[in-house]
Protein backbone atom coordinates (compact mmCIF):
# COMPACT_ATOMS: atom_id res chain seq x y z
CA UNK A 1 0.00 0.00 0.00
CA UNK A 2 1.32 3.12 -0.76
CA UNK A 3 1.16 6.62 1.35
CA UNK A 4 -1.58 9.05 0.52
CA UNK A 5 -0.01 12.41 -0.87
CA UNK A 6 -1.05 15.55 0.67
CA UNK A 7 -3.63 16.60 -1.89
CA UNK A 8 -4.93 12.96 -1.47
CA UNK A 9 -5.35 13.61 2.41
CA UNK A 10 -6.91 16.88 1.87
CA UNK A 11 -9.54 15.58 -0.15
CA UNK A 12 -10.66 12.72 1.92
CA UNK A 13 -10.69 14.64 5.10
CA UNK A 14 -13.21 16.97 3.37
CA UNK A 15 -17.22 16.60 5.16
CA UNK A 16 -19.25 13.66 2.96
CA UNK A 17 -22.82 14.63 2.40
CA UNK A 18 -25.10 12.36 5.39
CA UNK A 19 -27.86 10.90 3.85
CA UNK A 20 -30.64 9.09 6.20
CA UNK A 21 -31.37 5.44 4.86
CA UNK A 22 -34.89 5.60 3.01
CA UNK A 23 -37.66 3.09 3.51
CA UNK A 24 -38.42 0.65 0.30
CA UNK A 25 -40.66 2.45 -1.94
CA UNK A 26 -40.75 6.10 -0.08
CA UNK A 27 -39.54 8.71 -1.52
CA UNK A 28 -35.29 9.99 -1.82
CA UNK A 29 -34.45 11.66 1.55
CA UNK A 30 -32.89 14.99 1.54
CA UNK A 31 -29.39 15.70 1.34
CA UNK A 32 -27.56 16.95 4.44
CA UNK A 33 -24.37 18.16 4.80
CA UNK A 34 -22.08 18.45 8.20
CA UNK A 35 -19.76 21.46 8.05
CA UNK A 36 -16.37 20.86 8.76
CA UNK A 37 -15.36 22.46 12.01
CA UNK A 38 -11.43 21.98 12.20
CA UNK A 39 -9.44 25.28 11.38
CA UNK A 40 -6.39 24.55 8.72
CA UNK A 41 -4.26 26.91 7.44
CA UNK A 42 -4.75 29.27 4.96
CA UNK A 43 -2.94 29.19 1.44
CA UNK A 44 -3.58 31.64 -1.49
CA UNK A 45 -2.41 30.17 -4.60
CA UNK A 46 -0.40 32.34 -6.80
CA UNK A 47 0.23 31.09 -9.93
CA UNK A 48 2.24 27.64 -8.44
CA UNK A 49 3.11 29.65 -5.84
CA UNK A 50 1.62 29.10 -2.08
CA UNK A 51 1.39 32.19 -0.09
CA UNK A 52 1.05 32.09 4.33
CA UNK A 53 0.62 34.64 6.73
CA UNK A 54 1.92 33.76 9.72
CA UNK A 55 1.35 35.47 12.80
CA UNK A 56 4.69 36.31 14.88
CA UNK A 57 4.61 38.20 18.19
CA UNK A 58 6.70 41.31 19.09
CA UNK A 59 9.49 39.73 20.87
CA UNK A 60 9.90 36.77 18.21
CA UNK A 61 10.11 39.84 15.70
CA UNK A 62 12.71 41.41 17.69
CA UNK A 63 14.43 39.15 18.96
CA UNK A 64 14.30 36.32 16.30
CA UNK A 65 13.14 32.86 16.66
CA UNK A 66 12.90 29.73 14.82
CA UNK A 67 9.18 29.08 14.33
CA UNK A 68 6.99 26.00 12.75
CA UNK A 69 5.11 26.68 9.53
CA UNK A 70 2.73 24.36 8.27
CA UNK A 71 3.24 23.39 4.66
CA UNK A 72 0.94 21.25 2.60
CA UNK A 73 1.84 17.60 3.71
CA UNK A 74 4.86 18.53 6.37
CA UNK A 75 5.68 21.04 8.51
CA UNK A 76 8.98 23.74 7.94
CA UNK A 77 11.37 25.10 10.03
CA UNK A 78 11.84 28.59 8.99
CA UNK A 79 14.43 30.83 10.76
CA UNK A 80 13.34 34.54 11.58
CA UNK A 81 15.94 37.03 11.96
CA UNK A 82 16.12 39.64 14.46
CA UNK A 83 14.62 43.18 13.75
CA UNK A 84 12.07 41.79 11.05
CA UNK A 85 9.13 43.72 10.31
CA UNK A 86 5.38 43.33 9.84
CA UNK A 87 4.93 42.02 6.08
CA UNK A 88 8.42 40.68 5.34
CA UNK A 89 8.29 37.94 3.14
CA UNK A 90 10.21 34.60 3.37
CA UNK A 91 10.44 32.32 0.31
CA UNK A 92 10.95 28.37 0.76
CA UNK A 93 11.62 26.52 -2.28
CA UNK A 94 9.91 23.62 -3.67
CA UNK A 95 7.23 22.95 -0.85
CA UNK A 96 3.96 24.34 -2.86
CA UNK A 97 1.11 22.68 -4.26
CA UNK A 98 1.52 20.28 -7.83
CA UNK A 99 1.04 22.71 -10.31
CA UNK A 100 1.05 21.93 -13.92
CA UNK A 101 4.35 23.26 -13.76
CA UNK A 102 5.85 21.74 -11.33
CA UNK A 103 6.09 22.75 -7.82
CA UNK A 104 6.31 26.30 -7.34
CA UNK A 105 7.73 27.85 -3.48
CA UNK A 106 5.91 28.27 -0.16
CA UNK A 107 6.24 32.38 0.61
CA UNK A 108 5.88 33.27 4.01
CA UNK A 109 4.37 36.36 4.75
CA UNK A 110 5.11 37.18 8.39
CA UNK A 111 2.61 39.66 10.60
CA UNK A 112 3.23 41.04 13.62
CA UNK A 113 0.82 41.55 16.43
Amino acid sequence: MTAMTWLEREYWSQPRPVVPASRPGGSAPALKTVPKTAPTPRFERQGSELVLVVPISATEAAHGALIKVPAPGTVVRLRVPPGTTSGRRFRVPRVSAPAPDGFGDLTVVVEVY
